[in-house]
């Protein structure tokens, strides 16, 4: 029975692989039988526009599934989609417009001036979308495209070989941000790489529900930048890093997005810094599930985690050593928290239309033992680190 099983997963996965290997330009067919064309989305004005419905919050509820079932190859990570409309099919050449008859020259207005680039704009703005809206609570498995900004670190420990070690999120397709001690040089970690577009680390492609995601993106850095106050004037304080990659991460819509950064929170969430308490926000990684801190229980599966941001009389204690206290802040307290090996990951907001979701915390410090009951996890605050992050963003 079991090799029966075996044999009917393997033709499953074959003919997965095989309805998506249409080429662009290729001829394909929709759900619905019609034949179509398979071709970049841009080309497609029916499923583009259905696209930027979906971006937009204003899609109806089945788009997220249509564009899926559309997908019928990826290029360079870029999935393909089977389009029937006619303005994807190739054009018959157009007659030549009339000649115009020529015109006395007149003068010339002089060219606008280019406006000078300001840091932001190399935040991009089509940020912290994600084709999964719908997660699950209290350390569960992430489903596939729920994080699609959501990094990995890779280094090599001195005697024990390579692994992933702290996580980090992507903010565009050239930086990676991060807690500033996974970075530190005493820990014995030479950093390697950085793997973008992550999901179940032991398969690839990851695959859910008959749709498979394109293979993650191992990059290398070309630049490791610490907050210069980091572990200063406590052990704790300015714990925030970026890193810059050696090339681009290729971007894609489902699966590699880069998440939103709280710079004006009131304009871009739609409630204060200070409104940040009370509210219910997600966290994500692959560190230890284990309660007992001398258990090693590394998940292979990206997990998350539903935690309140609020201060116990726990998080006072965390945060004495601060000169600031909007520094940093805490969430959890309730029997969850982010846990070792989820350093560096994000804390995650959602605007007040819940279209985009914003990184306000990284995951910095947290209790010895974790999930236990009235204790909290502390977290950079990312906002009051803007200033700081696009300083230090070039393209």
């Amino acid at each position: 029975m079991e090799k029966v099983a075996s044999v009917i997963t393997t033709v499953v996965l074959v003919m997965v692989v095989v309805v998506i290997e249409a080429q662009s330009g290729q001829s394909c067919r929709t759900e619905a039988g019609l034949v179509g064309i398979c071709g970049p989305i841009r080309d497609c004005p029916e499923l583009r526009n259905l696209l930027l419905l979906v971006r937009g919050g204003n899609a109806p509820s089945n788009s997220l599934q249509r564009l899926r079932k559309a997908i019928c190859s990826f290029i360079n990570n870029e999935p393909l989609v089977c389009c029937t409309d006619q303005t994807s099919q190739p054009q018959p050449p157009q007659p030549l417009p009339p000649q115009p008859q020529p015109r006395p020259p007149q003068p010339q207005p002089r060219p606008p001036q280019p406006q000078p680039s300001t840091p932001e704009d190399l935040l991009p703005t089509n940020c912290g979308i994600s084709a999964l809206v719908d997660r699950i609570v209290d350390g569960e498995d992430a489903p596939l495209l729920a994080w699609p900004w959501m990094a990995l670190l890779r280094g090599r420990v001195s005697g024990r070989g390579s692994r992933f070690f702290c996580g980090g999120v992507l903010i565009n397709n050239r930086y990676v941000l991060t807690a500033a001690h996974c970075l530190k040089q005493n820990i014995g970690i030479q950093l390697e790489f950085v793997r973008i577009g992550e999901h179940t680390i032991s398969k690839s492609p990851d695959c859910e529900k008959g749709r498979c995601a394109p293979t993650p993106q191992d990059i290398q850095v070309s630049e490791l930048i610490r907050h210069p106050q980091y572990g200063n004037p406590c052990r704790e304080c300015n714990d925030i890093a970026l890193l810059r990659l050696a090339t681009p991460a290729t971007l894609n819509p489902l699966h590699v997005v880069p998440i939103c950064l709280p710079v004006n929170p009131i304009r871009d969430m739609g409630f204060s810094e200070q409104q940040y308490q009370g509210q219910y926000a997600w966290a994500a990684g692959w560190g230890s599930t284990a309660r007992d801190p001398t258990v090693s229980a590394n998940p292979d599966k990206l997990q998350q985690v539903l935690l309140r941001v609020q201060t116990l009389q726990y998080c006072e204690q965390l945060k004495r050593n601060y000169p600031e206290s909007r520094m940093a802040f805490c969430a959890g307290g309730e029997g969850k928290d982010t846990c070792r090996g989820d350093s560096g990951g994000p804390l995650v907001l959602s605007n007040t239309v819940d279209t985009k979701k914003f990184v306000v915390g990284i995951t910095s410090l947290g209790p010895r033992v974790c999930g236990t009951a009235n204790t909290q996890g502390l977290y950079t605050n990312v906002h009051y680190y803007v200033p700081w992050i696009l300083a230090n963003l070039r393209p």
